[in-house]
């Protein structure tokens, strides 16, 4: 039976198709997969923009430290991450702790372009500055990540596969 030896988190900017890349990931692997921005919504009845509204950045993001650690819980799973839950510590460290990161990374300008809504967007809802929040988030993906993955014109299969691939040969993975 196929398993996983701990959580894999998928991370990255807004865009790179965590949520999309998690799905692929976990049916074609056959394990669970858990993504955190749907784990808060079931949660507290609203999405991101609407807790972001409620509670501002702050309130959100510690609702998001929660979400993340009850998920990594769940595990071991595929896990896709909101792109800010690498600006708490905390979170950083949960995520070295609990699983293995693999960073899904493209040009800022590319990731932006596959964002389809903004309603699902919170801080690009209320007009952040993203070059800004660009170079903030950037090291702090460099952090966690034990891979990464340039997703740039390729498929949502074809990236699954590449992780697919990473965790086979870190040992994470086991078919």
């Amino acid at each position: 039976m196929a398993s996983l030896k701990k959580n894999v988190f998928l991370v990255g900017f807004m865009g790179v198709g965590k949520t999309t890349v998690a799905r692929r990931l976990a049916r074609d692997l056959g394990v669970a997969s858990i993504d955190v921005d749907a784990y808060l919504q079931r949660k507290h009845g609203k999405d991101a923009n609407q807790l972001f509204k409620q509670r501002g950045e702050k309130g959100l993001r510690k609702l998001e430290s929660f979400a993340l650690a009850e998920c990594a819980a769940m595990g071991p799973a595929v896990i896709s991450c909101g792109e800010g839950i690498v600006a708490s510590p905390r979170n950083r460290k949960l995520i070295a702790e609990e699983g293995f990161a693999v960073l899904l990374e493209s040009s800022m300008e590319g990731s932006l372009a596959r964002v389809r809504s903004l309603r699902t967007r919170p801080l690009l809802a209320h007009g952040c500055d993203t070059d800004k929040l660009w170079r903030e988030r950037k090291p702090l993906y460099d952090e966690v990540a034990c891979a990464r993955i340039d997703v740039t014109d390729k498929s949502t299969a074809a990236v699954a596969a590449e992780v697919a691939d990473i965790l086979k040969k870190a040992g994470i993975y086991r078919p």
